[in-house]
């Protein structure tokens, strides 16, 4: 593939990828601090969420950790849009496509994993310790982790994203080419089709998002075995259903925005 089409793959995912994470990173921001108040507040809910990140610093807080993910959402969308295209996922068979989006999502999940650590921190942070610059919490990270700590959680991340990436292309493919539409409603179609496929990939990886959380805040979780364990014995199967609510309505929607701009970016030239 010439170099000239690689990047045109690669700035039509970023650009589609920047805007839903804008768009929805209030939503990422209440589920990690679901998942990261384990220890003082098992039970909060997404209503006490935002009433506790609005008293600590205004609306903005919902918005918290938003450049690092627009770094890693930018960069790791366009290189798995254009992995995708290179392997021609949506042409392939069931087991193809399936493999295809698991390799381009591990493959962008391993380059970006440093931002995915400082962002969840960013995120998770109070606003006293919230520096608002990505620099300043990679040199804190470390300090306290070293190199290793940029790849915390790297493990459940893949387990997460992985399967998530090759369900979800597996079931938008098969469903988009099962709906029969006009041209002029076709955007909608696929959007809609994304929103299916969603749902059902993102509830069945959400244990490990979960797991991934929790090694990324808590400097005890080192292992996932122990953080299995702990979260089970503390807080029982529930547990590893933690901030599922807004981490399904922002995977969902970003994912299926995501999908249905590019493809209409890519259908316009």
């Amino acid at each position: 593939m010439a170099e000239k089409d690689k990047w045109k793959h690669f700035s039509r995912g970023a650009m589609a990828g920047g805007l839903a994470a804008i768009l929805f990173q209030p939503f990422d921001v209440i589920r990690t601090h679901q998942q990261g108040s384990f220890a003082s507040r098992p039970n909060l809910t997404v209503r006490e969420s935002v009433r506790r990140l609005a008293s600590e610093s205004g609306v903005t807080g919902l918005w918290r950790g938003t450049t690092p993910t627009l770094l890693r959402v930018c960069g790791g969308a366009g290189l798995y849009f254009s992995t995708l295209h290179q392997l021609d996922a949506q042409n392939l068979n069931v087991l193809g496509s399936f493999c295809a989006g698991a390799f381009a999502r591990s493959f962008a999940g391993f380059v970006m994993s440093p931002l995915t650590v400082v962002k969840a921190r960013m995120e998770w942070a109070a606003p006293s310790h919230d520096k608002g610059a990505i620099l300043a919490e990679m040199r804190r990270m470390a300090a306290e982790h070293g190199i290793r700590g940029f790849y915390r959680g790297i493990i459940p991340t893949l387990l997460r994203d992985v399967p998530f990436s090759g369900l979800y292309v597996t079931l938008y493919s098969r469903l988009k080419a099962s709906v029969v539409c006009a041209d002029e409603h076709r955007v909608a179609a696929n959007f809609a089709c994304g929103i299916v496929a969603g749902v059902v990939s993102t509830i069945i990886v959400h244990p490990a998002d979960v797991v991934k959380t929790r090694m990324q805040l808590d400097a005890q979780a080192i292992t996932v075995r122990a953080t299995l364990r702990r979260i089970y014995v503390e807080e029982g199967p529930r547990g590893f259903l933690r901030g599922v609510v807004p981490r399904v309505f922002k995977r969902t929607f970003s994912t299926a925005l995501t999908w249905s701009m590019y493809e209409y970016m890519s259908s316009r030239t």
